[in-house]
């Protein structure tokens, strides 16, 4: 009995150990199949358990994120790793949502593709493929993801695919707007703070890498073993190697000692720290300190830092720069640059600079040809056509030495002329107009041989004011019916100047203009005869504005009826009313002795005049047929015309423009005009009566087209598109009645040769003026040339011009856009591209070429000719899609020697822009030859990360 009971007591023992050692192998068995889900690659439950006793894959060391040869890092090191429990599988296709409102601001949405498993004893959910979790404004996605609800962490890491043979499926933390991509990640949904190993981001237009990485609740990140560049390779050209760097919020990146790698080669010299901004949203850039650029002028001013300063990105709109420079001699300079733009308004930019420039030569210094001041202005805007007012400017205004002692460029550098325009337009209704506008004209001079200066340079400064009326027809009713008379328009305009110049008043003195002696000038001696020309500087500025000088013009354009006579000759009547208002006036009074008092009045006054006259003008043509193969014709145009104008005389006393004035002891008196010399004046007051002519022609060939699908038969050929011929006869004047008479020519041959003539003839005789030695042009007397011998006339002056260019079509044109495509670049990138074409270099032309030749011959009088001729070449050629040359260069035969020569080089570098110019010489502007050495960084972050070396004519002499 004893024997049955124990016997009874061992079957239910083994019966009992039966149902559990079952019940926990369907448990392990369950475990195993969500782990052989996840590693397929591995082919068997027993390999997925191995790896971790939850179904985890085995993981290698995760390898450096700056050498893709090293494994990722083992799971096992994870202070997270937990022990084996009873997992309860979940329904993967569910997403599940988890939140504890003690602890918690949001709700934890998570979500995988392969499988979601729960340990409740351990409060841990593992998500399995493709794993989602969603916090917020987090965002997590890896292959396995571990959620921890004890300490409110999350933890993800990628798995490793033994058929690619890399880790797949690593973390991409997303944060808001920003991503990270990572080899592992620990994040507490609680403090907000992270832990990271490899890390891969991206802020501003720099890449970010680093090892080990820590996050704060601030979002800052604090990065061990960095790497910082703009380069978007996955091997970058170069980088900031630097041990440790700290991310500031997405604002700025602050690093401690780095060295910069190009190439894998790391340069030898490091920098202790680095400050590098992350643009602001919209493109407005950061505000910010600009490096300075240093070197030396060893025959100049010494050593110096140029181009240092603060830049302002005020707004979306408007930024603007202060920099400065500071040379060891004692020079320095100080500049404010700004750059605005409105879309679809406006856009242009301003600059302003003030330098004081004393030589290293002590000897110069001591003699004050080594010291200037010297300023630069220049603001360009441009508005969009819209509405009915326009504001315009483009103006260039420098002192005289400025880019003598300032620029670098060649072309600047040798210009001795400058330009300037403000204009502003406005219609009012139909019929009102009104505009103002300031002019600046100037003329640097020529350098002296002894000062190596620009000097003798004239500045002219003008602003002018202007309003009218546009023509009316008041006696076309209602339309008009089609009447002669309802022709007949009438008109008002007004315009205003005020001239401001450095060439100051002069008053001419000699018996032959005036026929008398100036006595008691109310002017400093030194204006006599000759114009002085003052320095144009911020210092004679108080003398230019007092011999200042404000006219007003005003006139009344009339139209009157056009007639035909003889079906073929149009005649055109014309009649003008023009007037001007001055300022200032002349008083002349008899001083004995054969001289005149001249006195300067402060007083207004007005002149004006009136004339009349007509045109004649018709077209012919003269056909020659010739029936070729191809050619058909060729067509002979001419356009002769003929007018006339009369003038009456307003020197008589009842117009008031003119006095009588005794100048000699004999009584004799001449009529001067009250404003002479101080307005441009509208006529010298006596009658006239000018006869001009011209003659213009045409021809042009008629040739078959080559095709039979043409749409037209014949096609028309320009043979020269025109030659003109012109002058004009004064029936009233006492003396050289007969103008110059001009020619010009221009012709387009084929289809990139372009040809232009321009001569001038003077029709009367010259003879010496024994006063004079040496060359001189002499006196014109009232006899023609043919009569004295001296030709059927004198050529004063002959210029021709010969030019070419040729080349192909833009890759980009050739490639069709993509459907739906869009360019990464902004509307603002591309209108400023377009807008300074000249800061970049175009890729996508193979080639260019451009060819010139200059023909110039002056010859005033009896002066020896002047002569110049000269060929200039321009041309570029990609050597490669990256790669390009671009050669400037020409022959002058009147010096027999080289013109200015350049040659540069363009190398795109993906992440970098490389160029080298060198002008090897310039002719006789030898001062000018240089080599400019540039390589530098296309992020606008990292854009004093730059290699440059610049040698130039001030290193070579004084400047």
């Amino acid at each position: 009995m004893l024997e049955l009971k124990r016997k009874a007591i061992i079957i239910s023992l083994g019966f009992v150990a039966f149902l559990l050692i079952g019940t926990v192998g369907c448990v392990q068995l369950r475990s195993g199949r969500s782990g052989k889900n996840l590693n397929k690659e591995k082919g068997s439950n027993q390999a997925a358990s191995k790896a971790d006793t939850i179904g985890i894959p085995k993981q290698v060391q995760p390898k450096n994120p700056l050498d893709s040869s090293k494994s990722a890092i083992s799971i096992s090191k994870d202070s997270l790793a937990i022990r084996d429990s009873i997992a309860v599988a979940t329904d993967s296709t569910a997403s599940d949502t988890l939140s504890n409102p003690d602890d918690l601001q949001y709700i934890v949405k998570y979500d995988s593709d392969d499988s979601t498993i729960s340990d409740v004893a351990l409060k841990q959910v593992h998500l399995y493929g493709n794993a989602v979790v969603t916090y917020g404004t987090i965002n997590l996605k890896a292959n396995y993801i571990r959620l921890n609800w004890v300490t409110n962490e999350v933890y993800a890491i990628g798995t490793y695919d033994s058929t690619a043979k890399k880790m797949v499926g690593e973390p991409i933390f997303q944060d808001g707007a920003q991503t990270y991509n990572t080899k592992e990640i620990r994040y507490n949904f609680k403090s907000k703070k992270a832990l990271i190993q490899g890390i891969i981001t991206t802020e501003g237009d720099g890449n970010i890498r680093g090892e080990k990485v820590k996050k704060d609740a601030e979002g800052n990140f604090y990065i061990q073993h960095s790497m910082y560049t703009t380069c978007n390779l996955t091997h970058p050209h170069y980088f900031i190697n630097a041990p440790k760097i700290k991310m500031v919020n997405q604002k700025q990146v602050i690093s401690g000692p780095f060295n910069l790698v190009i190439g894998d080669v790391p340069l030898p010299i490091a920098l202790p720290f680095g400050f590098f901004p992350f643009p602001k949203k919209k493109e407005i850039g950061t505000s910010g300190i600009l490096f300075p650029t240093y070197g030396e002028e060893p025959n100049g001013r010494g050593f110096y830092l140029r181009d240092g300063g603060y830049y302002f990105a005020i707004s979306e709109f408007i930024n603007a720069s202060i920099t400065g420079q500071i040379y060891s001699s004692g020079s320095w300079g100080v500049g404010l640059a700004s750059t605005y733009s409105r879309r679809y308004q406006y856009n242009g930019n301003f600059a302003f600079r003030i330098a004081r420039n004393r030589s290293s030569d002590e000897i110069k210094r001591a003699s004050g040809q080594g010291v200037s001041n010297d300023f630069s202005l220049i603001w360009s805007h441009a508005p969009k056509a819209r509405g009915n007012s326009t504001f315009s400017a483009n103006v260039n205004v420098t002192s005289n030495s400025y880019n003598q002692t300032q620029e670098l460029n060649i072309s600047k550098y040798t210009s001795n002329v400058a330009t300037s325009s403000v204009q502003y337009t406005r219609t009012m209704g139909q019929y009102l107009r009104g505009a103002a506008s300031i002019r600046v004209n100037q003329n640097f001079g020529q350098i002296n041989d002894s000062t190596q200066r620009r000097e003798g340079g004239k500045t002219n400064i003008s602003s002018d004011f202007s309003f009218g009326v546009n023509q009316i027809a008041p006696f076309a009713l209602n339309g008009g019916t089609g009447r002669w008379y309802e022709s007949f328009r009438l008109g008002l305009d007004f315009s205003g100047n005020y001239a401001l110049t450095n060439s100051l008043s002069a008053i001419d003195t000699s018996f032959s203009r005036l026929g008398f002696r100036v006595s008691n000038i109310k002017v400093a001696p030194e204006r006599v005869n000759t114009a002085q020309v003052i320095p144009f500087n911020i210092g004679n500025l108080p003398f230019m504005l007092k011999d200042a000088q404000f006219t007003g013009r005003y006139s009344l354009p009339i139209s009157l009826p056009n007639f035909k006579i003889l079906r073929f000759i149009n005649l055109t009547p014309s009649m003008s009313l023009q007037g001007e208002v001055f300022t200032k006036q002349y008083k002349y009074t008899y001083a004995g002795a054969n001289s005149v008092q001249i006195d300067t009045l402060n007083k207004p006054g007005t002149e004006y005049s009136y004339s009349f006259g007509g045109g004649l003008n018709t077209r012919f043509y003269g056909t020659f047929f010739v029936r070729g193969r191809r050619l058909e014709a060729i067509r002979h145009t001419v356009i002769p015309s003929l007018s006339f104008s009369y003038t009456p005389d307003f020197t008589g006393e009842s117009f008031g423009f003119y006095e009588k004035v005794q100048y000699n002891e004999a009584g004799d008196t001449k009529r001067l005009s009250r404003f002479r010399g101080v307005g441009t004046g509208i006529s010298d007051g006596r009658a006239s009566s000018v006869v001009s002519f011209s003659l213009n022609n045409s021809f042009e060939m008629k040739l078959k087209s080559k095709s039979d699908t043409a749409a037209s038969q014949f096609e028309k050929v320009s043979l020269l598109d025109n030659l003109s011929l012109g002058g004009s006869y004064n029936l009233l004047a006492d003396s050289l009645n007969l103008s110059n008479i001009t020619v010009n020519a221009n012709a387009r041959i084929g289809k990139n040769l372009n040809l232009n003539f321009n001569m001038n003839l003077d029709p009367y005789a010259y003879e010496a003026n024994p006063n004079v030695i040496g060359n001189q042009i002499g006196t014109k007397i009232n006899r023609y040339a043919i009569t004295e011998g001296q030709g059927i006339a004198g050529l004063q002056n002959l210029g021709f011009t010969l030019g070419t260019s040729f080349s192909p079509k833009s890759s980009s044109d050739k490639k069709k856009p993509a459907p739906g495509g869009n360019s990464t670049s902004t509307p603002e990138q591309r209108e400023f591209v377009q807008n300074n074409p000249d800061l970049y270099v175009d890729f996508t032309i193979p080639w260019n070429i451009s060819l010139n030749y200059n023909f110039g011959l002056t010859k005033p009088g009896l002066s020896s000719a002047q002569l110049i001729q000269a060929v200039q070449a321009t041309g570029d050629l990609s050597l490669s899609k990256n790669f390009k040359i671009s050669v400037n260069t020409g022959f002058d035969f009147t010096a027999f020697q080289p013109t200015i020569t350049s040659l540069t080089l363009y190398r795109d570098l993906h992440c970098w822009d490389m160029s080298l110019s060198w002008t090897p010489f310039a002719g006789s502007a030898s001062r000018v030859s240089n080599y400019n050495f540039t390589l530098k960084v296309k992020s606008s972050i990292l854009q004093d990360l730059k290699v440059t070396r610049r040698r130039s004519f001030r290193d070579l002499s004084d400047y």
